[in-house]
Parts: structure tokens; C-alpha cells; sequence
């Protein structure tokens, strides 16, 4: 028997794992982008915003209205502008992509911890 009850608690903890897991991917998702290496920061204030927000939102993203480029000088600003919100967006984009794909696996992980720890709480032991 307590073979049995040392295998059910690695399966619950399997599934513990799997739950820290997804709280460590949505919590991802609603932290603060980093700063661009242009200068700013990925948000309309002072602070970046989180990536969910500018993966779902890009203009939100503060840079203010795409300059145009008639001139030299503003096809330079026009560059910089475009730098920083690219450089923005896919740092977003990044962040949203990869803590997803943690999510999904924390969600297997999870599940499959659960579905086998009820399973051999409920199988005979032979």
C-alpha cells in the first residue's frame, strides 16, 4: 500500500507542477513589456503596458501618430517611429506566443497528473 500512495503523490504533484505552471504563463501575460532599446516605453503613459493588452490592441502601443515622410527629416523620424513600435510589438507578440505555448503544456501536464492520480486511486493494487 505504500508504494501505492507514494505513486498517487507524484502524480499529484505532477499535477501541482502543471498548475504553477499556468499561473506562471498568465502571469506572463499581464506583466510589463520591457523597454525598447530606441528609447520609451511600450505603453501610452509613463509605464510599458502588458503584452496581452498590445498583442490584442497594437495601437496602444504610445508612440503617437505614424509621422510622414515627405522629408529627409521625416523619413528619419519615420524610421525611429517605426523601430519602436516594431520593436514593440514583437516583443509583445514574443511574450503572448511563448507564454501560451507554457500554458498549453501546463495544461497537459496538469490534466495528466490528475487523470493519473484519480486513476490509481481508483485501480485495485495487485
Amino acid at each position: 500500500m505504500r508504494h501505492a500512495s507514494r505513486r498517487t503523490g507524484l502524480w499529484w504533484s505532477l499535477a501541482l507542477v502543471g498548475l504553477f505552471g499556468g499561473a506562471f504563463a498568465i502571469a506572463g501575460l499581464f506583466a510589463a513589456l520591457p523597454a525598447p532599446a530606441v528609447g520609451g516605453t511600450c505603453g501610452p503613459g509613463k509605464l510599458s503596458e502588458s503584452a496581452v493588452v498590445a498583442f490584442f490592441d497594437p495601437d496602444s502601443i504610445g508612440a503617437g501618430s505614424e509621422p510622414a515622410a515627405t522629408t529627409t527629416a521625416n523619413a528619419l523620424s519615420r524610421a525611429d517611429w517605426m523601430a519602436f513600435v516594431g520593436e514593440c510589438q514583437a516583443s509583445a507578440d514574443s511574450r503572448v506566443l511563448s507564454t501560451f505555448a507554457i500554458l498549453v503544456l501546463s495544461i497537459v501536464v496538469a490534466l495528466l497528473g490528475i487523470w493519473l492520480a484519480v486513476r490509481a486511486t481508483r485501480a485495485p493494487i495487485t
